[in-house]
């Protein structure tokens, strides 16, 4: 526990107030006890009206001067505008003055005198504390009903202070003895306290006030505060009452309802801390509850009755005193391993509460395969719906604790760095979830963090510029020395940061970088969660088939027991990983969370699209692209998840709940997304770009809920100029940028496909295109180039797949399989898998690939029949025109080609369009006409058997093919006509890499090789070194061969020469014969 605040009273101060107050109320008990008792007086009970009292009289009694009655004052830090009604008492012992009753009271039992003597203000006095303490001195029918206690040692102490004529009576004078006398007896003293305090407020709250004057108000506050102050000592001197109270948990009294009868209202919490200073022990009391609480809930999930913790901590944080002293215990921050800190941190387990707990998820989604759709969705609904309420009462919680004070919003602050800090494993490739924080826990933090921003999250970013980019160097919260920056090296990153600015952050920019950290760890891990087990649950699913298959081979050996233990296992494991995954929608699909994570995001894009505009002054003028060169330092030292957030969350809700996106987040997206396309240097890890391709993937997408052809993305896509503009060359930015990630590169290249294939219809993009085309010759060849690379392996690698699937297939269905034994058997199920899951992969973009190379040789065809990429073309199209309808075409005849995306007569459709495409273009018809490996004239009569058999293309289509298969042959002929005059060529003359007769032979300067110059520009269109050493290499630093084009040319003319000889001594020799 934390010491007291160097304010309170020094330790030796507070034991002699404790002692003295003990002291005395042993002498008042001590006086009752010796006290003669007397004879009950035949008096009538206290709420008899007495007959001979016709008028009242003024008295003044004064209170003894008891510690217990010294007064309260309210600190005014305390008081909140909803409790005024429950102001302290008078800062001196109160004197009552009791006057007689106003004629204009009005009842008729106020005509008629009280019994026992008494006035009409001491009955009133006296059957008001009755009905509060549930006590009388005397026992009377409408006593026993009640239920109240009757004081017989009470009343025999006064009857001797009585004056004549009057019986004893309750009154505001004695209630230090009236409490004392009932705790004495068999009552639990706080709960009979507590209900006398709100008994005492309800008779103010409901008497109307006509009736209440204000010494009857005086009165009932008096009541209050003596209840509320011996109330605090049964917490602060549990011995005082003689042992006769079991122990007062604070904690439990703190979670019960205010309303209940053990519950302590919210004045009394107010007054007890505003008496922090007098009390020193209840400091320590407090923080004890304030531990109990937490690891009490620490073993609690969704299913227990967690609520009542939430509700008293949020009732706790609303006061601030109380906040500082929670937010200043040891264990607020207590340095522990991250995956213990959601249950050693006091404030841990209230964020803990998720349904993503284990024993929430398998609770409600056990055997969620087999439930009903309803009965999911109606789960679904009432968990999610018990999630946004934790979530909204959480986030009301933090934002009372860092107002409480500036040392309270400092541990606040410092909470929720400790926990990013602690997880930053959490992003790792591969996760042990048993040594990081747990996802509910997580998302509950990022949700949490998300709320806070919201106040200055307005729709002009009138506050955006208050949040600091400097915050990383004045020694932040936040650790990233570890963190990738987005285009800067360690060693680098190191150095920048160690340059300290002087300066102190605004609470802005501290919860926006917390924030922007929290997402990325909570959040967004959880999502890559979800993801891995939508493919991983699959994968369990076949594994298990498997085995279950195996299973018959075991029966009755001794490895079938083992054999069931395994597979129930792995029942149980796919069971509990599909009860999760239904537990992660249920928070990660929230509306509310995301409509908030969404807007937080806009706001950060803006930010870094403002830090990254020369002005800075966008959203207000748009950028303008491409940015400078290079970046900034201060951009180029952010961490990377600066960026990755916004593509990892933007993406997840791209694909799952994109109806959240609303068009002012989608605007910001777009320009987002492209600025930093067609700036690639900005960012250096390409894999954070390929995020932002995806999320305009799944955007431009027909259908969706937008339920339109261009998808919800369309409307900005096909209308916004800042789009039209830079979108196209971003694309293909990108996509010859991703040629060095092997592993990326196709699925990016996918989505590019299918994103150009949506732009495709608006001209606007076309002619961009052909401006890149014209304009930036270098930039467009390159893209070809990768495009017909692609092109080529993935349709080889997919039609190798296919003969591979039908070779499988065929062996397994055959006669022959029955001999085969089982381990053989797997072998060929295995590479048959594998040749699917390959072919499925390859074919999907090899489709989309053709596709898009019909689109661009439709529109721009003489940019596909420059020298450095059209034979590549052509011997592309040839060899797969060749695969298609030549002699081994059976080969890819596959049971349900549909199964991997394969249908033979659409593709045949798309390469035969490339060639009509191109069919008036005579580079292209020599192009053909040289490829010596896959052209043949009868693959093109196949071509079009196959074409007009199936309708595939239009009778001038067919026409304009025959025609081009003419035109090649014309060509061939004539070129193998020069071959042979040619004879046999020199090596020295021959291309190394194509064997081919070479025309402008240029030196390679590092490997010193001689080489064809179109040749080399080929090879560096796609691999930017040398092709014999692997140097680097630009087509800038090759060196022109004179020598040997001198030589190739010398020896050319002279084998011309020789044959033009041949032929003139040849057509002599016909003429002498002929003559």
């Amino acid at each position: 526990m934390s010491s007291p605040s160097p304010d309170l009273p020094a330790a030796a101060d507070a034991d002699a107030i404790r002692s003295k107050r003990l002291a005395r109320l042993q002498a008042l008990q001590q006086q009752q006890q010796q006290q003669r008792p007397s004879a009950e007086p035949s008096h009538p009970p206290p709420d008899a009206p007495d007959e001979a009292s016709k008028s009242a009289t003024t008295q003044q009694q004064h209170r003894p001067e008891s510690r217990l009655l010294a007064p309260t004052t309210t600190n005014p830090e305390v008081a909140s505008p909803s409790l005024k009604r429950a102001a302290s008492p008078t800062a001196a012992p109160q004197t009552i003055r009791i006057a007689p009753a106003a004629a204009s009271a009005g009842p008729l039992k106020q005509l008629l005198a009280p019994e026992g003597g008494l006035t009409q203000q001491e009955a009133w006095e006296d059957q008001k504390l009755g009905q509060i303490f549930k006590v009388a001195l005397r026992s009377s029918p409408r006593t026993t009903s009640g239920g109240y206690l009757i004081l017989d040692d009470l009343c025999r102490d006064l009857q001797d202070e009585v004056e004549p004529g009057k019986v004893p009576h309750l009154s505001v004078s004695i209630l230090d003895q009236l409490i004392l006398s009932i705790c004495g007896k068999n009552v639990v003293p706080l709960n009979h306290l507590i209900g006398s305090w709100k008994r005492a407020m309800d008779i103010q709250r409901k008497t109307p006030a006509s009736r209440l004057d204000a010494e009857k108000i005086g009165i009932l506050k008096e009541v209050r505060r003596m209840c509320s102050n011996y109330a605090l000592y049964c917490i602060t001197m549990p011995d005082m009452f003689g042992g006769n109270q079991p122990p007062v948990r604070l904690d439990q009294r703190l979670i019960t309802d205010p309303e209940d009868d053990q519950g302590l209202p919210q004045d009394i919490l107010l007054e007890w801390v505003s008496k922090l200073d007098e009390e020193p022990e209840l400091l320590g009391k407090f923080e004890e509850a304030f531990v109990l609480m937490s690891t009490t809930l620490a073993d609690m999930s969704m299913c227990d009755d967690y609520k009542v913790y939430i509700s008293a901590l949020n009732r706790i944080a609303h006061i601030k005193p109380l906040a500082d002293i929670f937010t200043g215990l040891p264990e607020f921050l207590s340095e522990t391993e991250p995956q213990d800190m959601e249950t050693t941190m006091v404030l841990g387990p209230f964020f803990r509460i998720s349904p993503l707990q284990a024993e929430v998820s398998r609770q409600y989604f056990s055997n969620g395969k087999a439930k009903a759709a309803v009965t999911i969705r109606d789960t679904t609904n009432a968990l999610r719906m018990a999630s946004k309420s934790l979530q909204e009462e959480l986030a009301q919680i933090v934002t009372a604790l860092c107002k409480a004070s500036d040392r309270s919003r400092g541990r606040v602050l410092d909470f929720f760095a400790a926990v990013i800090n602690s997880n930053r494993k959490r992003a790792a490739l591969h996760v042990d979830h048993t040594t990081v924080s747990s996802d509910g826990f997580m998302v509950n933090i990022s949700a949490v963090l998300t709320r806070l921003c919201e106040p200055f999250m307005d729709s002009t970013y009138s506050k955006i510029d208050r949040i600091d980019v400097d915050y990383f160097r004045r020694n932040p919260r936040l650790e990233i020395g570890e963190e990738t920056k987005l285009n800067a090296d360690d060693q680098s990153s190191k150095k920048f940061y160690s340059e300290v600015v002087e300066g102190k952050d605004s609470f802005i920019t501290e919860i926006f970088f917390l924030t922007v950290a929290g997402l990325y760890y909570g959040l967004g891990t959880t999502e890559s969660e979800h993801d891995g087990l939508a493919r991983d649950i699959p994968e369990m699913e076949r594994h298990l088939a498997r085995i279950q298959e195996d299973r018959q081979r075991y029966i009755g050996t001794p490895a079938l027991a083992v054999l069931d233990r395994n597979i129930a296992k792995i029942k149980d494991r796919i069971d509990g990983a599909i009860a999760y995954r239904f537990a992660l929608e249920v928070v990660l699909w929230d509306r509310t969370i995301q409509a908030s994570v969404l807007l937080f995001m806009r706001y950060q894009m803006v930010w870094l699209l403002r830090l990254v505009d020369p002005h800075h002054q966008y959203p207000n003028k748009l950028i303008t692209l491409p940015l400078p060169d290079p970046p900034a330092h201060v951009f180029n030292h952010l961490p990377e998840y600066m960026v990755e957030s916004v593509g990892n969350i933007v993406s997840f809700v791209s694909v799952y709940t994109p109806e959240v996106l609303i068009s002012t987040q989608l605007t910001e997206l777009l320009v987002f997304s492209v600025t930093f396309l067609r700036s690639s240097k900005y960012i250096m890890k390409a894999t954070l770009k390929s995020k932002l391709v995806e999320i305009i993937f799944y955007g431009t997408r027909p259908g969706g809920p937008s339920r339109s052809g261009n998808g919800y993305l369309g409307e900005l896509v096909h209308g916004n100029k800042f789009i039209l503009q830079h979108l196209m060359h971003a694309l293909m930015n990108f996509y010859i940028e991703i040629e060095k990630h092997y592993y990326e590169k196709f699925n990016v290249r996918y989505h590019i496909s299918k994103i150009i294939q949506q732009l495709w219809p608006n001209q606007q993009y076309r002619d961009k295109l052909e401006q890149e085309s014209e304009h930036n010759v270098d930039f467009f060849v390159r893209f070809v180039a990768l495009l017909l690379n692609d092109v080529t392996y993935v349709l080889d690698n997919a039609l190798a797949a296919l003969i591979d699937i039908r070779k499988y297939q065929d062996e397994l269905e055959s006669s022959a399989a029955s001999f085969l034994t089982e381990e053989q058997k797997s072998d060929k199920e295995k590479a048959l898998a594998k040749a699917e899951r390959d072919a499925q992969s390859y074919m999907q973009f090899g489709n989309e690939t053709v596709i898009m190379l019909n689109l661009f040789t439709s529109a721009i065809g003489d940019s596909f029949v420059q020298p450095e990429i059209v034979s590549r073309l052509a011997g592309m199209l040839d060899y797969n025109l060749e695969a298609l309808v030549g002699p081994k075409c059976n080969n890819l005849r596959v049971r349900n080609p549909d199964k991997y995306r394969f249908n033979p007569k659409a593709l045949l459709g798309e390469i035969t369009g490339v060639y009509i495409n191109l069919s008036s273009k005579p580079p292209f018809i020599e192009a053909i006409a040289r490829d010596g490996r896959s052209y043949k004239p009868q693959t093109f009569e196949l071509a079009i058997s196959v074409l007009q058999k199936h309708h595939l293309r239009s009778n001038e289509d067919i026409a304009v093919l025959a025609k081009l298969a003419q035109e090649v042959e014309i060509v061939k002929a004539r070129e193998d006509k020069d071959e042979l005059e040619l004879g046999d060529v020199p090596d020295e003359f021959m291309d190394p890499l194509m064997f081919t007769l070479m025309e402008d032979p240029v030196i390679l300067p590092t490997s010193r090789t001689s080489i064809d110059r179109q040749t080399i520009k080929s090879h560096l269109l796609s691999d930017a070194t040398d092709p014999f050493n692997r140097a680097p290499l630009k087509i800038e630093d090759v060196v022109p061969d004179t020598e040997l084009k001198g030589k190739i040319d010398a020896w050319v003319s002279e084998r011309r020469a020789a044959v033009k000889a041949q032929k003139v001594a040849a057509e002599s020799g016909a003429m002498e014969i002929d003559g």
